[in-house]
């Protein structure tokens, strides 16, 4: 019980900076914008991806950073701008590089898709879509080279589904 009160409080606080952050990004001027329809109700990895989607990969860590300083944030920017100066995660070099061949490769989609919905990448619509097609390949397909896994959260959250699940075709791809 003592750990659990405890608790109450951080996530509190993490909830509050977390709104600072959104209000900061509606707030955010210069183009392009996240609108609040894109954000609202949204949990930070749906609010991610729309970061991913509105400002690409390649600029959503440096907006991020300004956002955070925006919301007086200064600390967690500071962090984020020593992981924008690292290397991208070997977990989205390997999706990236082995994109085509898990699209053919990967058979059984439900489990991931599954995932993928419980982890908030994809929302009740977008899993449906993607679970209508007729065929693992087809929604291998759409899942992969849609707008679903691009950033590396998301990228990281199917290697691991994958090392856990498929470790025979990890291995594989990656002594090709």
């Amino acid at each position: 019980v003592g750990r659990a009160a405890g608790r109450g409080p951080v996530l509190e606080m993490q909830l509050a900076m977390f709104k600072e952050f959104t209000d900061s990004l509606l707030d955010r001027e210069g183009e392009p914008r996240v609108y609040k329809n894109q954000i609202e109700g949204k949990d930070y990895m749906e609010v991610t991806n729309v970061m991913v989607n509105v400002f690409s990969e390649k600029n959503v860590l440096s907006v991020a950073a300004e956002v955070l300083r925006d919301a007086n944030l200064e600390g967690l920017a500071d962090e984020l701008g020593e992981s924008a100066a690292a290397p991208p995660p070997a977990e989205k070099e390997f999706v990236d590089k082995y994109r085509a061949e898990l699209a053919k490769k990967l058979t059984d989609t439900n489990p991931l898709l599954d995932l993928l919905c419980s982890k908030k990448v994809l929302n009740d619509n977008s899993y449906a879509e993607i679970k209508a097609l007729p065929t693992d390949n087809q929604r291998m397909s759409k899942l992969l080279f849609g707008s679903y896994v691009k950033s590396a959260p998301t990228c990281s959250i199917l290697f691991n589904y994958l090392k856990d699940e498929q470790p025979f075709l990890v291995e594989e791809l990656l002594e090709s």
